[in-house]
């Protein structure tokens, strides 16, 4: 087989993306496009956002799904964290809000482990997607408030607010207790003790 450029060809509409990177999603390029891409896409690139757009309302349909297009979909994810403004986050939390299936608890721990690298990130928005009656969304938003704590990315004047909420957090569908328990104590910790809590959590 020839080998593929390391620069994307000429595509001209967002269908057209969709099916070269579903093709070559297996290609040791991929990554490397999925970056050109989130350059394309900080820098205004219509086509690139257009993609983007028509990708979550795949993902969202269920006409990408994670058990055949993981690849793609984890690198979709990966770069609206790339690109992180305002936008770019706004279509990530929504593709959570809307959805109205599970999907892998795997993705749903890549996908909560990604809010903390964006600029802005509203506490109070994932406090309510965590506290929703559905377990899977409700877990997810329990993913992203760990890794906002762990990341440091709370303001002072929510930090009570969010104790408050975790020691009143149960969600018996997915086990979070133990993240629940380790975020806790992260809260209440000095800053000395960071890197003992990280190695514990990782454990």
């Amino acid at each position: 087989m020839s080998k593929i450029a390391l620069t994307l060809p000429s595509l001209q509409t967002p269908s057209e993306l969709m099916d070269f990177l579903k093709k070559e999603s297996d290609n040791p390029n991929f990554d490397l496009w999925l970056d050109q891409l989130s350059e394309r896409a900080r820098s205004g690139d219509k086509l690139v956002w257009s993609f983007l757009y028509q990708a979550i309302r795949e993902a969202d349909s269920g006409r990408l799904s994670w058990g055949f297009h993981k690849r793609l979909l984890s690198g979709l994810f990966h770069m609206l964290s790339r690109i992180g403004d305002s936008q770019s986050y706004r279509l990530f939390i929504n593709y959570v809000k809307s959805l109205d299936r599970t999907i892998p608890t795997g993705a749903l721990e890549l996908i909560g482990d990604l809010i903390p690298t964006f600029k802005e990130i509203d506490i109070d928005e994932i406090i309510s997607i965590s506290s929703l009656n559905d377990p899977f969304k409700s877990a997810f938003g329990i993913y992203a408030l760990a890794q906002i704590v762990l990341e440091d990315r709370i303001p002072e004047e929510k930090i009570e607010q969010v104790k408050s909420f975790l020691r009143d957090y149960h969600n018996p569908s997915y086990y979070l207790d133990h993240l629940v328990e380790r975020t806790l104590e992260f809260l209440e910790r000095d800053n000395s003790d960071i890197l003992a809590f990280v190695e514990q959590l990782a454990s």
